[in-house]
């Protein structure tokens, strides 16, 4: 069967086989005004290469006759040959040519000093049929050391990378496909393939091999000890110091393969009693629990147990996709949000309310204005405020040093759920019973009651359901602060206009301090029209003197 043809340049200039050559001078310098030299070197090479293979076949062609004509002896035939340059000659020992005929046509090429231009034909044969080169292939790794140290330096650099890149595609797309479709025995049946490639046993490419194949474990999803293991065997990975392994993925090899271990690890940590951050970071990660649960339990944690958070969602993003993809929203961060998120809101609507409630109830006997008894609320608020925030951060070191006997006392509260889903008896509920008595002791027995119903509805109100992707912990950080910054606004505004709205209803310094009678008729008889009873709001309220 015959598997060249002298015909791939006629493909790369666009011309038939017939074309003459004026047409093909014309046609090249047409091509040549597309593919300029400065601006594609490599293109304008293959071109040039093609341009002088067509114009040597023609010359082939057209030296036919004087063949026939001195008859077909050797000695009628080196005469010819002699004429011929070295392109023709290649392209006439590669007329017709078998895969058998190989050797003997290239044993011609080097008596006929053309056998770089045999070789070149060769070589871009490959490059341009690889599906019909396997055989050409395996015969030039043999007798032309192509792929190696050892091959000719002149041939075309593009035609080599070309060839290489080709060959390393080959090699690395079963390998791939069977490592992404998780089938570890089509893995280990390509691999044990590689032994077909005769030009993978040269350095270069061994090298080449060795750091893809590590750099293709360490990237998959999929992990299975068995080709780990094979790999090490074939390859020579080991710990020690002349490991061949790259040694910037050796370590990341290393722990995926210790990951089962490591798993097992971190889950018996979610499971036992919170002592330390390591076991408070693996339960909100790793425990069964749901979105909700998770932000409930996260409200307990201090910075040391996010400090642990972030090492085991770095280690689990890094080494456990399949576990990380397991998590809400597919995202072993989703707890982000939580770290810097203001959990104290509950007890700030707690304290506002306990006071509104503290202050009616102690003023609304005294003939007290609305407005008096809202300015009452604001003192008390803010003093309130800033002593509930003081007493939670002195109380939450202490609260998560007693975590675990914290939860064993909780679990004897008549509650329906597990501790860490809900209210803690000494993290959440002493400080709250402690800062209701001291509302009710200062202000009123009725800000007690508020205070403590307010905190009893919010925790109710965090047993519901919450949608990872929608809920509030993932809010951006800058639309959450422009509603903060809002509510800030609106609630500056509420109190300028509550402001406004007393400074209208009261009296001035030098208003209605004394009775009409003594300012206005002391001295005056009493028939007097301005001193008649009752007195006009003008006569009460007179303008004030001014300055």
């Amino acid at each position: 069967m015959e598997f060249y043809r002298p015909m791939s340049c006629w493909t790369l200039l666009g011309l038939p086989v017939t074309a003459d050559t004026r047409t093909i001078k014309r046609h090249y310098a047409k091509l040549l005004k597309q593919t300029r030299p400065d601006e594609d070197p490599q293109g304008f090479q293959r071109l040039r290469e093609a341009y002088e293979q067509a114009l040597a076949h023609k010359d082939w062609e057209q030296s036919q006759p004087l063949e026939t004509d001195t008859g077909h002896g050797p000695a009628a035939s080196e005469p010819v040959l002699s004429t011929l340059s070295p392109v023709q000659r290649a392209a006439v020992l590669l007329k017709e040519l078998h895969v058998e005929q190989l050797d003997q046509r290239y044993q011609q090429a080097q008596e006929q000093d053309c056998a770089y231009e045999f070789e070149l034909a060769l070589l871009r044969h490959c490059v341009e049929r690889p599906a019909q080169a396997d055989a050409v292939l395996h015969w030039g790794f043999e007798h032309l050391r192509w792929m190696s140290a050892w091959q000719r330096l002149d041939l075309p650099e593009y035609l080599v990378l070309e060839l290489q890149q080709q060959l390393y595609q080959q090699v690395q797309a079963p390998l791939a496909a069977a490592l992404q479709a998780r089938d570890e025995t089509a893995f280990l049946q390509a691999y044990a393939q590689r032994s077909a490639h005769p030009w993978l046993l040269h350095l270069q490419h061994r090298q080449w091999f060795n750091h893809w194949l590590a750099q293709l474990l360490a990237d998959s999803p999929y992990w299975s000890v068995t080709i780990f293991q094979t790999l090490c065997a074939g390859q020579g990975w080991r710990s020690a110091a002349d490991n061949p392994c790259p040694e910037e993925l050796w370590p990341r090899l290393l722990k995926r393969h210790k990951a089962p271990l490591y798993l097992a690890r971190q889950q018996q940590l979610a499971s036992e009693p919170p002592m330390t951050p390591e076991h408070r970071a693996a339960r909100l990660l790793l425990a069964p629990l749901s979105f909700s649960q998770r932000r409930a339990w996260a409200r307990h944690l201090g910075t040391r147990d996010w400090e642990a958070c972030h090492k085991l969602a770095a280690s689990l993003a890094a080494d456990y996709p399949d576990i990380a993809a397991g998590m809400p929203a597919g995202n072993p961060y989703f707890w982000r949000d939580w770290e810097h998120a203001i959990d104290s809101w509950p007890m700030l609507l707690g304290v506002l309310l306990a006071c509104l409630a503290g202050a009616v109830g102690q003023y609304s006997g005294q003939d007290a204005s609305p407005w008096e008894i809202v300015g009452v609320t604001l003192v008390w608020s803010l003093c309130f405020c800033a002593a509930g925030e003081g007493l939670q951060r002195l109380w939450q070191p202490l609260s998560q040093r007693l975590l675990p006997w914290d939860e064993r006392l909780s679990r004897r509260l008549p509650r329906r759920h597990v501790p860490y889903h809900g209210v803690l008896l000494i993290g959440d509920l002493l400080p709250a019973l402690l800062l209701a008595g001291l509302l009710g002791a200062v202000l009123h027995p009725l800000a007690t009651p508020v205070y403590l119903g307010v905190q009893l509805l919010v925790a109710l109100a965090r047993q519901r359901r919450i949608d990872p992707l929608s809920a509030w912990q993932r809010i951006n950080p800058w639309p959450r602060r422009l509603l903060l910054g809002t509510g800030l606004i609106l609630l500056v505004a509420a109190i300028a206009t509550l402001k406004w709205f007393d400074e209208r209803h009261t009296a001035g310094r030098y208003q209605g301090l004394q009775p009409w009678t003594e300012r206005l008729c002391a001295r005056m008889p009493a028939q007097v029209a301005e001193c008649a009873a009752p007195a006009t709001e003008a006569q009460w309220y007179p303008k004030e003197a001014r300055p």
